[in-house]
């Protein structure tokens, strides 16, 4: 996954293949473990590797979504509020905010 995760057409076949499993039992076995389907799976790790971006590099929120694998950076911002409950922008704010007062 970590390999792969620039890449947009990285697809839950893909997973499944590198994992030399089928997508049923990839499916199930994700579930099992995560309580999330392959798909939200391969995203929910573009969105925290997009989190500790924002966080520690100086690239804008469009550029970070292209480099975890968004093609959309609507698509992105809206896929992130959703799983973070802020936009990315607002993430970085928050963020820079405790750098600088030192509470969350």
């Amino acid at each position: 996954m970590e390999k792969n995760i620039s890449d947009p057409d990285f697809s839950v076949e893909d997973l499944s293949r590198a994992l030399h499993m089928s997508r049923v039992a990839l499916y199930k076995k994700l579930l099992a473990l995560t309580g999330k389907s392959p798909l939200d799976f391969i995203k929910s790790i573009r969105l925290k590797r997009a989190a500790r971006l924002l966080e520690k590099s100086q690239c804008t929120v469009s550029e970070i979504a292209y480099e975890v694998g968004f093609n959309n950076p609507k698509y992105f911002a809206r896929t992130f509020r959703k799983e973070f409950g802020v936009l990315p922008s607002e993430y970085i704010a928050r963020k820079e905010k405790v750098a600088k007062n030192g509470n969350p």
